[in-house]
């Protein structure tokens, strides 16, 4: 039996991974497991030094953001935050592997990663990251996040990209730590998506013709995720004549920007009964996004049982397969974003088959069990001290 310490930030879209964790280490029947989420059980310390570390000192946007250092700073915190964590854990038991998601959470724990096996869990790098900055100087400032990254990775056993995107990026960075990178996409619980519904979808499309199909969009981050080119393409493709649109985000629009048959719906936490009926009662996503390293939400549509309209960008490809389980369009292409929704808005025949095709595809490639199964025989290779990459 070994004994682990799974170690989760919970924050920046990684609350649901975190979650996920406790089905996961379930069904490994070798590994004792215990859980620490960062995002949870702050104290009034915890709160005033994260505010500290995070004190905007430089523009918001721009060629200066990020001078300050910012995000290092933020992500610091993160690791600092653990390791406190990891020994108060350590003073109830010992550990023989820890467990790392994101690479932010062990930041302040190489010293501790040298005396104690560890697997280091990425969405992306830093120099990824640092690509989106928009002038040479913003990029510059993320050296100090791609340093601290390679410490990381090199004290690590083991590396887990959830993608061949960050996992191709990490070996063209890091060479030497490349032999020790996995690929897993990040887990979704198929299950919690009703196996049913899609039958339940097809009977409703089959009532009459007048049916209206409903466009799902999930996205905190409205401009980020490409909330604005989807409303463009709502009113430029003239879709409220026979489709509805569930804009889920608790960003600030105003009412008069919303199209017509468009519909916000706000404070909705996932995976709670009310964003599970959203998914539900959905006939498509779309989410246009500018800018994502992965994109969870795209597995859940997939999931769900729907077909998925996304970019072509960085680990998207990986989860939505264009014409198959779904279409992908350049960010800002608003007239192949058009052709997109109205293609699937117009035919239930082909939201059926991409969707039957989406929900089985995830299925075999990031449901709990598969992502279990994968990380156990990892977890089994670095106790064993046998890190290569498999064949």
């Amino acid at each position: 039996m070994t004994r682990a310490l799974f170690v989760n930030s919970g924050m920046l879209g990684h609350g649901a991974f975190a979650r996920l964790m406790h089905d996961i280490t379930a069904l490994m029947p070798g590994v004792d497991a215990c859980h620490v989420d960062l995002s949870r059980d702050l104290t009034i310390g915890d709160r005033v030094i994260r505010r500290l570390f995070s004190v905007r000192l430089t523009p918001r946007a721009g060629p200066a953001a990020n001078l300050d250092l910012r995000r290092w700073r933020q992500e610091l915190n993160v690791g600092l935050l653990a390791a406190r964590r990891i020994a108060e854990a350590e003073r109830h038991a010992s550990y023989d592997l820890l467990h790392f998601h994101t690479q932010a959470t062990a930041y302040a724990s190489l010293a501790r990663m040298k005396r104690t096996r560890a697997i280091v869990s990425i969405d992306c790098t830093q120099h990824l990251a640092s690509l989106e900055a928009p002038s040479w100087l913003g990029r510059a400032s993320y050296r100090a996040n791609i340093v601290h990254d390679g410490h990381v990775f090199r004290a690590a056993a083991a590396i887990v990209a959830t993608s061949e995107w960050a996992a191709r990026d990490l070996a063209d960075v890091y060479p030497d730590c490349a032999s020790k990178v996995w690929v897993l996409p990040f887990p979704v619980d198929v299950d919690a998506f009703g196996g049913g519904w899609i039958a339940e979808r097809a009977a409703r499309a089959d009532e009459g013709p007048g049916y209206r199909p409903r466009v799902l969009f999930v996205g905190g981050d409205f401009p980020r995720k490409g909330g604005l080119e989807l409303l463009d393409a709502w009113r430029e493709g003239g879709f409220a004549d026979r489709a509805d649109l569930d804009i889920v985000t608790d960003w600030p629009l105003a009412a008069s920007t919303i199209p017509p048959a468009a519909h916000v719906v706000s404070g909705v936490a996932p995976y709670t009964n009310r964003w599970l009926d959203l998914w539900k009662r959905a006939d498509l996503f779309a989410m246009p996004a500018r800018h994502e390293a992965f994109g969870i939400v795209y597995e859940e549509a997939a999931a769900s049982g729907i077909p998925a309209i996304g970019s072509s960008i960085n680990a998207i490809p990986e989860i939505i397969q264009d014409g198959a389980t779904g279409f992908l369009v350049r960010p800002g292409d608003r007239e192949a974003l058009v052709r997109a929704i109205g293609a699937l808005v117009d035919s239930v025949v082909l939201r059926r088959r991409m969707g039957n095709a989406a929900r089985q595809h995830i299925n075999l490639r990031a449901a709990v069990p598969v992502y279990a199964a994968k990380l156990g025989s990892i977890i089994g290779s670095v106790v064993k001290s046998d890190v290569r990459q498999p064949a």
